[in-house]
């Protein structure tokens, strides 16, 4: 074993190099403007390399640590740049081998200029201004334990990781507890190279605001969350898995007096599932989830509990999907869309005691025939609040569809049209011979069905019931056999 410990208050660099097994270097700086590297070739290495302050500012060091595993043995590479620590650069990599443990801590009073970190920033002017910046590098495979923490009273810092492994799990950047403009990146793997059953998470909450966060994944069995909460604002999170394999999974939660908010989920498999939680006081956010696979997809979004002005958003181009989103509970001025290509799917929009909002879906398949879609929408009453001047438009093309609705409230509208056969309007909750329903006051709905020039005569069925007082209602079915 081999162990360096170097301290002052100067510039000192330091560089290491083992190879021999079972290899520890540890260097110790206190002090700023310090630059330490360490390299370590072989098996069972331990590189750390502390740049810590106790009572004063830790500012503009450097630190660097390559490790390459020449067997199967997993190795341990640590940065702490830590207690007061700004314009700081951390680096590690870790090449060959499996089970590799990586971590960088930049946190504690770190970063107070307003410099915004990009990738194009150069070393120096990061060292020179603030905000830090920290790179982990892995190839290999059954990575684990893998962190960057550049958290508590953290400012304009970026964090990357990038894993060209299978099996790594428990990676995570945190950002958190009054940070303030900092940039997350997770990527694990390529097209060209994926990673499977992996796992990333990026922490950006508590008083957090103006973050960004990043997850790319390429590879079956993907898990990513994004967790942007508790009065956090103007945050963006983004989700991406393109594996072309199965079953990849997504969530983002950006909740908690959560405004101005970005979300943003797209999958490319079949089997995927995403989540986006923008709920309890939270207003001005945007949710978008894409699912471009050959289907069994699940999307959901949750905007709800005195949520105002939020937008969202579900494409789904396979079949057998499901998508919901939940815009309810003294919600107002929000818009809700899904969109569907393919059969047997499912679509539910939920503005339950909300005002001014809108609901649209649109299953458009033209063939084949039986598509078998349904889309439900409920602009409902909760606790006696009723939704008052609501829109909800419901679009369905090929045949066996069925369009759900109930709408209880004042000035409530909706327009309901299917282009085929076997098309039926029924209640929200989808009972057999049900009645789609509009109660209260001067709501209008508006139905069209068409079932087409096809050679045998197919009826659609239309149930329709208003209760209240100068409500409208129009059905216009047509047709040829």
């Amino acid at each position: 074993m081999k162990k360096v410990l170097l301290t002052g208050s100067a510039l000192l660099a330091f560089a290491a190099a083992g190879f021999a097994q079972s290899n520890t270097t540890t260097t110790v700086q206190t002090g700023s403007s310090q630059t330490a590297r360490q390299q370590q070739t072989g098996n069972y290495l331990t590189s750390i390399i502390s740049q810590d302050q106790t009572t004063q500012r830790n500012v503009g060091n450097f630190a660097a640590t390559r490790q390459e595993s020449t067997g199967e043995a997993g190795n341990t590479a640590i940065v702490r740049q830590d207690v007061g620590s700004l314009g700081n650069r951390g680096y590690v990599t870790q090449v060959g081998g499996t089970g590799n443990v990586g971590s960088i801590t930049q946190s504690n009073g770190s970063g107070e200029s307003p410099l915004q970190v990009t990738d194009g920033t150069r070393q120096q002017t990061v060292r020179a201004q603030g905000g830090n910046w920290a790179d982990l590098y892995q190839q290999g495979s059954n990575n684990r334990d893998v962190t960057i923490n550049q958290s508590n009273v953290s400012k304009a810092n970026l964090a990357t990781i990038t894993q060209y492994a299978n099996g790594s799990r428990q990676t995570k950047i945190e950002q958190s507890t009054t940070s303030v403009s900092n940039e997350a990146r997770i990527n694990q793997g390529t097209t060209g190279e994926a990673a499977i059953n992996v796992a990333a998470s990026i922490q950006q909450s508590g008083i957090s605001q103006k973050n960004k966060g990043l997850i790319t994944q390429a590879g079956e069995g993907s898990v990513g969350s994004i967790a942007q909460n508790n009065s956090s604002t103007g945050n963006e999170a983004t989700i991406t898995q393109i594996s072309g394999a199965a079953y990849e999974n997504a969530t983002i939660v950006q909740s908690d007096i959560s405004r101005a908010n970005k979300a943003s989920v797209t999958q490319s498999s079949m089997g995927d599932v995403a989540k986006v939680n923008q709920t309890n006081t939270s207003g001005e956010n945007q949710a978008t989830i894409l699912q471009t696979g050959t289907g069994s997809d699940g999307a959901t979004i949750n905007q709800q509990f005195n949520a105002q002005n939020n937008q969202a958003t579900i494409e789904q181009l396979g079949g057998n999907s499901n998508a919901t989103i939940n815009q309810q509970y003294n919600a107002r001025m929000n818009a809700a869309t899904v969109r569907q290509n393919g059969y047997d799917n499912t679509a539910g929009i939920n503005q339950i005691n909300s005002i001014s909002s809108t609901a649209t879906i649109n299953q458009n398949l033209s063939s084949p025939a039986n598509s078998g879609n349904v889309a439900q929408v409920n602009q409902g009453e909760q606790a006696g609040n009723s939704s008052v001047g609501n829109l909800a438009v419901v679009t369905q093309e090929s045949s066996q569809n069925q369009a759900r609705l109930l709408q209880v409230g004042t000035s409530n509208l909706a327009t309901l049209s299917q282009t085929g056969n076997n098309n039926i309007i029924r209640a929200a909750d989808g009972s057999a011979g049900s009645f789609a329903t509009q109660r209260g006051t001067t709501n209008t709905l508006s139905i069209t069905q068409d079932s087409g020039s096809g050679g045998v005569y197919v009826p659609n069925i239309a149930n329709v019931t208003q209760l209240g007082t100068g409500n409208m209602a129009t059905i216009i079915q047509t047709g040829r056999n």
